[in-house]
This record gives C-alpha cells, structure tokens and sequence, in this order.
C-alpha cells in the first residue's frame, strides 16, 4: 500500500507541497512577530529600547508576508484544483506526512513561544504585554490548527465552506497587519535617511582615525583632510552629496569635525575615547549624538601625547 501511494507522487506534487508547508511555517511565525511589534509599540516598556530592532523586524516581516502570502495562497488554490481533479490524491504519502509535520511543528513552535513569554514574564516583562502575546501566539496557532485538522479530517474533493472562510478571513487579517505594519516604523524615505545619518557616524569615526594615524606619524596635526590622505589609504566623503567633511585646527592638539546631518539622534553603542589628560571633559560628544542638520564636534590628540613621568 505503501508504495502504491509513493508511486503517485509525482516530483510536482512533491515541490509544490514543500513550497506550500515552507510558506506556511514562513508566514506563521513572521505574523506572530508582527503582532508582537504591534504589543511593543503600543505597551512600551520603559526598560527596552525598541526602535532600532523594531525597524528590523518590521521590514524582514512585512517583506515575508507581502511576498510569500500571495505565493502560498496561489499553490494552496492550485494543489486543491488538483485534488478535486484527481481525489485519489488525497491520500499522497507526500501530503499527509506534511500535514502532520505542519501540525508537530506548529506544536513545538508554540510551545517554544509560550516558554520564551512565560521567562520575560517571571523577568518582569508587563503584565498586559504577556498575556497579549499570549493571544497572538494562540490566534495564530488556533488558525494553523483548525485549518489543517479540517484539512485531514475532510474527504476527497472540494475544501469546505468553513475552510474557505478560515482561509479567507485570516488573508484579511494579514492584509490588515501588513498596511498597519507601514505605520509602525520608519517609512522608506525616514529608513534612507537614517542609513545615511549612520553613515556619516561612520565615516567620522574613519576621519578622526586617519588624523590621529597622520598625528602619529608627523607629531602634528594635518592642516587639510587631503593632507592626511596622503598617509591614509582614502578620506571618506558625505554619501548623498559628495561633499568633503569639514575639518578645522583649533590648536596644536585639538580639531574640529562638521557634517550635515538629516536628523537629529541620540548616542548609542560606543562612546567616544576617554580623554584622561588636557580638556576639562571626561568624554567628548559621541558622533552618534548628533543634531539635524550641520554639527561639529571637537576632538583632541592630546591622549596621544605620552605623559612626562
């Protein structure tokens, strides 16, 4: 019996069955994080930084279920074609063990879910933010769940009214959570200027170390940024305008560096080196503590400078 039912399976029927339960683990786990990002915007908790990880995610989720929810909506309509065209393909051993695995893995993924939760709770996540991700995760669970029991349980042919509806409300729903996703984080033109702002942080950082590296070499500060390229490989520019960062001495040991910025941000990951000796503070401004638009920042070579024991 077994065999017969292998021998029906075609290298179609067996693409098309993995790229539709790929699609549903896909889609499954990028709405449950969605809902999440949903909980994290509008319960905050004051002890989490959420910005820079929400945008992430938001993008990597909404990319998912924009592209994949069609894909696995259209192979779940073709393969259902198939099958009340050829009712003895109700019983392919490619299909039920799929089924199956869906339903295992669905299992444990929840259940993984619902433990991850339960630790942030005991940790002292919010209350309203746990048991609303509780309902997202069973939302989405009882969804897969009752669809595909349906699924197992019905006989050969036409998929059933209620199946149809399930189908059809949950791909509403997921529409709803895709256009309400845009509105969550950073829309394309905030998330380009943004990388451009990170940009320049970086290319500050790549400006005052080709200073210092000049500094090191001649024990004097370059009057020009072209003058330090001559012992750096190369002296990085503004990425949307081309422009050369400002560069101006302020003394034999201090300078200045200047760069237009779109927006205004506050620091975050590494401060600025310490500065044991020679200015009053115990750190200068990070770069990644910018204003919007045009900001200098003051840096120093004096704790290059070896103390006199």
């Amino acid at each position: 019996m077994t065999d017969t039912l292998h021998a029906k399976s075609t290298p179609r029927d067996v693409f098309l069955y993995l790229l539709v339960t790929v699609a549903l683990y896909a889609i499954a786990v990028s709405a449950i994080s969605l809902l999440f990002q949903y909980v994290n915007t509008f319960f905050p908790d004051p002890l989490t930084d959420y910005y820079y990880s929400l945008n992430d995610t938001l993008r990597r989720v909404l990319s998912i279920l924009i592209i994949v929810t069609p894909v696995y909506a259209w192979v779940l309509h073709f393969l259902n074609k198939d099958l009340l065209a050829h009712p003895e393909k109700h019983t392919l051993g490619i299909r039920r063990w799929l089924v199956h695995l869906t339903l295992f893995i669905s299992g444990v993924t929840i259940m993984i879910d619902l433990v991850t939760l339960v630790y942030n709770f005991l940790g002292g996540d919010l209350t309203a933010r746990f048991f609303l991700k509780i309902v997202a995760v069973l939302l989405v669970a009882a969804a897969v769940f009752t669809y595909y029991i349906w699924d197992i349980r019905r006989d050969a042919g036409a998929i059933t009214k209620h199946m149809r509806l399930l189908g059809a409300a949950s791909l509403v729903v997921i529409a709803g959570l895709v256009v309400g996703g845009f509105f969550l984080g950073d829309s394309p033109s905030e998330a380009r200027a943004r990388r451009l702002d990170d940009r320049r942080v970086q290319d500050l950082w790549s400006v005052q170390s080709a200073v210092e590296s000049y500094w090191g070499v001649k024990k004097e500060l370059p009057e020009t940024l072209g003058q330090a390229a001559e012992l750096y490989s190369s002296i990085p520019k503004d990425p949307e305008t081309s422009a050369a960062y400002e560069y101006r001495v302020v003394s034999e040991t201090d300078y200045e560096l200047c760069a237009a910025f779109t927006n205004k941000a506050e620091a975050y990951g590494v401060m600025a080196r310490p500065y044991p000796t020679g200015i009053n503070e115990a750190f200068v401004r990070d770069f990644s503590s910018h204003v919007q638009g045009r900001d200098c920042f003051e840096r120093s070579v004096t704790y290059l400078i070896p103390e006199k024991k």
